[in-house]
């Protein structure tokens, strides 16, 4: 059977069908869509996120009532930059926030399922992939955590080989995609594979952004007339408005009808986009289109009307958008988290210039601070001095070392929107998999490297803690005694990680240890005690040792919750 293919268009080189089997096809009506950003309503619903700065922004609207409906076959949107084609595919996609969008999106004529997002395949403007997998890989990764449970591994092999021979990437299937510092495949190959990674999923309604971005010369805007004839419909959009939306046959005597002639010989893209930069730019021209848009005659946008009203009538609003419900992925969290912590491993041992770096720097920084504190000495005045100003440099290079934590979530930002928002898999299994098999691996490797070193270079206890984030330095107690500091500050000292570390490893070397005086070892003034006592570090029991970690346990547990939620926060805006 045929799909629904809506693609948005700002330039076309070259589009054809292909022949993947669809389970069924499906019909998109909408009305009345209006999307709005910024202003009140965007602060209203981040209140406690929101900078005071933002809170003056004005609204600004990008779809205004815009009604239609799209059956089986291929449907364009074009119009010139920043008419809202991407805007209305996410929100038809059921890809935007609900807050700030009004209206109500229809399949084969009932309100879309909460389950509506597994049943549509999406195509971003921006290739989004994993670029040290090959082709066949991602293909696969997209076939295994997205297609039903029903379906044999062989099936999904089958539909993954369907395919690849549909779009042509027979010869590159086991090529990796490519990264900034390696060559993968090319430019027109990603983009195919970034389709056929929503083809596996036979959707019924197939959206794409713009598909062939990036593949043609930048000064072409417009599609040849040829490939324009693929079309079913097309749509033309001005301002977030419709202008047109209607048959590809009926578009020149169209607007021939409101005084715009089409000469024989030019395409009828380039006439249209031409009437609908001018109009953009001046308001008459854009309210002479829209008055000829809404004329009864040419209500041919509204043919979703009928079965609207008929799903709509009892509701008394359209706030369609606003009530939507959880539904679970397509595979169980055990599966997702298989194929997620598979690939995330895959990409650490074909880009091993990250861990490697790591592991580098960790054996250098550990070499050097095991030569310039090489074999402490047991005395005192110099030796405690020089001690607890080790533990307290290795405590500050650990944290710092852990600061690249975040990055590998940075650059896969995009990749987990899009796969989030595609229904791949859970935040949660995203989170786990990166966790397990790449934030601690990579820090933690090169935190116990650097601790052995500098453990047998200096004589100086096993560094066992492993610190996550900097949080006040000043705040520890080596820098400025706490007795100090003002009493509405004091406070910040219980919430330093660095303090805890510090005094960790402080009691731990100290506890014990018999101070001499130099040169004379059978002469011993002090006691690493006497040292704690100074310090004001109470040493007496294990709780006192263990209550830092216990402190540093929790702290990285919170932490680690904070991440989690903010993925949550951020899960649905783009």
């Amino acid at each position: 059977m045929s799909r629904t293919a809506i693609v948005g268009n700002h330039s076309t080189s070259s589009i054809s069908r292909v022949s993947i089997p669809v389970d069924a096809s499906g019909t998109l009506s909408f009305h009345e869509i209006n999307y709005v950003i910024g202003g009140k309503n965007e602060c209203k619903r981040r209140r406690w996120s929101c900078p005071t700065i933002l809170k003056s922004e004005k609204q600004k609207q990008i779809l205004f009532d815009i009604s239609g409906k799209f059956s089986d076959g291929m449907n364009a949107i074009m119009g010139p930059t920043g008419c809202g084609k991407s805007s209305l595919l996410d929100v038809l996609a059921d890809r935007k926030d609900p807050h700030g969008t009004s209206g109500c999106v229809l399949v084969d004529g009932v309100l879309r399922h909460p389950s509506y997002k597994y049943a549509v395949g999406y195509v971003v403007q921006e290739n989004v992939f994993s670029e040290t997998l090959t082709v066949r890989e991602n293909l696969f990764f997209s076939a295994n955590l997205r297609l039903p449970k029903t379906l044999s591994k062989r099936e999904k092999i089958d539909r993954v080989l369907c395919v690849i021979a549909d779009l042509g990437l027979e010869s590159c299937a086991n090529t990796r995609m490519g990264t900034a510092f390696l060559r993968g495949v090319s430019g027109g190959e990603k983009k195919r594979t970034c389709i056929g990674m929503e083809l596996v999923l036979s959707p019924k309604i197939l959206f794409l952004d713009e598909p062939t971005t990036g593949t043609i010369i930048f000064s072409i805007h417009q599609p040849r007339y040829s490939i324009f004839k693929l079309f079913d419909t097309v749509t033309f959009m001005c301002n977030g408005q419709f202008v047109y939306h209607g048959t590809i046959e009926n578009v020149v005597s169209y607007f021939s009808t409101i005084g715009y002639q089409c000469e024989t010989h030019e395409n009828p893209t380039d006439f249209v986009l031409d009437i609908l930069i001018d109009a953009s730019q001046t308001p008459t021209i854009l309210a002479k289109l829209k008055y000829a848009y809404n004329e009864p005659a040419n209500h041919s946008h509204l043919k979703a009307r009928p079965e609207f009203e008929n799903n709509i009538s009892n509701r008394g609003h359209l706030e369609c958008f606003q009530h939507q419900i959880a539904v679970e992925a397509a595979q169980s969290l055990g599966t997702e988290l298989l194929y997620v912590s598979q690939r995330t491993l895959r990409n650490s041992l074909r880009n091993p210039a990250m861990a490697l770096a790591q592991v580098v720097v960790s054996i250098m920084i550990g070499f050097l601070v095991g030569l310039v504190f090489y074999d402490l000495k047991k005395t005192t005045g110099h030796g405690v001095h020089n001690r607890l100003g080790t533990i307290f440099f290795i405590v500050v290079n650990q944290i710092f070392s852990t600061m690249t934590a975040i990055e590998p979530l940075l650059q896969e930002r995009a990749l987990f929107f899009h796969e989030y928002a595609s229904g791949y898999y859970r935040i949660r299994t995203f989170f786990i998999a990166k966790l397990l098999c790449d934030l601690l691996p990579l820090r933690a490797v090169p935190s116990i490297l650097f601790s052995l070193i500098a453990y047998f270079m200096i004589a100086a206890a096993l560094i066992v803690v492993v610190l996550i984030f900097v949080v006040m330095m000043i705040f520890s107690g080596f820098l400025i005694e706490l007795t100090s500091v003002f009493s509405w500050l004091s406070w910040m000292q219980w919430v330093s990680a660095l303090r805890y570390a510090s005094n960790v490893l402080t009691i731990n070397e100290f506890q014990g240890l018999k101070l001499c005086l130099p040169n004379q070892t059978d002469v011993c003034l002090m006691t690493g005690e006497d040292v704690l006592n100074d310090q004001g570090l109470s040493h007496g029991t294990a709780w006192d040792m263990w209550k830092h970690f216990f402190a540093l346990t929790m702290m990285a547990a919170t932490f680690f919750l904070l991440s989690y939620i903010q993925l949550h926060r951020i899960r649905k805006t783009k």
